[in-house]
Formats: structure tokens, C-alpha cells, sequence
């Protein structure tokens, strides 16, 4: 029989996501405030670009470290879930950064694509390859 591991690493990371996660969010307030606007972005372009940071940063969080949680249970080395968790938490802060410069398209932007793509990507092949060596 099999031994699960805690998934504290991912514990770890969801924990930074989060925070980073609330201070975008506490920036969406923000901006609402000073726009007047509680509802919608009401065609702010400093609106629509924080409702944007807040909700790109949520939708990629969630499945990641769902991912990265099983990822861990299922036995991975404690150090190569350290590198994924770092390298997705600094696409996301690079990302966050890109989308917060007066031009959108700058070096922060697409490296903050690049890392969180190849921390989801690697993350997903792993998964994979670790799960279908347990089908036995």
C-alpha cells in the first residue's frame, strides 16, 4: 500500500496565491472607488485593466494548485514541486506587472505567459506520466 503525502508545498503556494490574490483584488476596490463605479468597469480603461489583472491571476491560481496538490500526494520529489510553485508564483507576479504598464506588451507580460505556461504545462505532462505509472 501507498503512503500519501501531505501536500504542504502546495499548502505553501496556495497560501502565497491567495495573498497575492487579495491584493489584487483590494486594487480592484481601489480603482472603483476613484472610477465611481461599483458595479462593471463603465468603460474605465484603469478599471478594465485592474478587473483584468485580478480575474486572469484567479482563473490560472485555482487549477494550478489543485494540480500541484495532487501532484504532491502522488509522490513527486518535494524540490521539483518547489521549482513548480515558484516558477508559476513568479509568472503570475511577472504577468501582473506586464498588465500594470501603461503598454501592455512589455517583456513582464510575456515572460509571466512563458513561466506560468511552462509551470502548468510541465506540471500537467507530470501528472500524467506519475498517475498512468500508478494505474498498474
Amino acid at each position: 500500500m501507498q503512503t500519501v503525502a501531505l501536500p504542504v508545498v502546495s499548502a505553501i503556494t496556495a497560501g502565497v496565491l491567495l495573498i497575492g490574490q487579495m491584493g489584487l483584488a483590494l486594487a480592484v476596490v481601489a480603482v472603483r472607488r476613484r472610477a465611481g463605479s461599483s458595479l462593471g468597469d463603465g468603460g474605465n480603461p484603469a478599471l478594465v485593466a485592474a478587473i483584468r489583472r485580478h480575474g486572469n491571476y484567479a482563473e490560472n491560481a485555482a487549477i494550478f494548485v489543485a494540480s500541484l496538490a495532487l501532484l504532491e500526494m502522488l509522490g513527486a520529489l518535494r524540490l521539483f514541486v518547489i521549482g513548480l510553485a515558484a516558477l508559476f508564483i513568479a509568472g503570475r507576479i511577472a504577468h501582473a506587472i506586464g498588465l500594470s504598464q501603461a503598454k501592455t506588451t512589455n517583456v513582464w507580460r510575456i515572460g509571466g505567459v512563458f513561466a506560468t505556461v511552462a509551470a502548468c504545462v510541465t506540471l500537467g505532462v507530470r501528472l500524467i506520466t506519475l498517475a498512468a505509472g500508478l494505474l498498474g
